[in-house]
């Protein structure tokens, strides 16, 4: 009966975020006030396991992001991205890494001054009473597209700390500015994508 219910509610949460993906599509992009006119053109990796457009959601909050814009850190080619969920306000983003079975990080924005790293991020970092190390250290070149991405200046190092259990924080120490989520883990099975379109941007 449990396995029932389950999957029930998996199913439910499958059909709520298509509904959602058919709202979406159904609004009006134009640039506005807070609204920068999308890039067009600059396509995101297919190795990804997300796009501009589609709709994240995480199963165990029953929590949703559509992916109006995107922050692409490169090397030769892009390595990683951070999408940002203008619909909700800002505050939702979700990294991904161009490796296998990386899955991808759900974050929120950590408040200018709340956390101070300077331009090189260090080794480790504390932020409210929780230690991070750094798992990670990338210099990239960035690059914007889409909608609600803020600016770091064109070029960045981008820093992965990893706290207990699934806990993470991520920095981009800009040419421009310094920003930092922080946020959860999640894998395969911990998420589902409901691919959008171009439309959804303007495109």
């Amino acid at each position: 009966m449990t396995i029932l219910v389950d999957a029930l509610v998996v199913v439910g949460g499958v059909a709520l975020g298509r509904w959602i993906v058919r709202r979406i599509r159904g609004r009006t992009a134009a640039p506005g006030p807070d609204r920068e006119a999308p890039a067009l053109g600059h396509e995101v990796p297919s190795r990804f396991p997300c796009a501009l457009g589609d709709v994240v959601i995480r199963f165990a909050e029953g929590d949703e992001a559509w992916l109006g814009g995107a922050m692409m850190l490169e090397e030769d080619g892009p390595v990683a991205a951070l999408f940002v969920a203008p619909e909700a306000g800002g505050d939702r983003a979700v990294f991904v890494r161009d490796a296998a079975g990386a899955g991808m990080t759900w974050l929120a924005p950590i408040a200018q001054g709340a956390l101070a790293v300077p331009r090189e991020p260090p080794h480790a970092l504390d932020h409210e009473g929780i230690r991070y190390e750094r798992a990670r250290r990338l210099p990239v070149r960035v690059s914007r597209v889409g909608v609600g991405v803020p600016t770091v200046g064109d070029s960045a190092i981008v820093a992965e700390y990893a706290g207990p259990a699934n806990l993470r924080l991520l920095v981009v120490a800009g040419t421009a500015q310094t920003l930092a989520w922080k946020g959860v883990a999640l894998m395969e099975g911990e998420y589902d994508v409901l691919p959008g379109s171009k439309e959804t941007l303007g495109g």
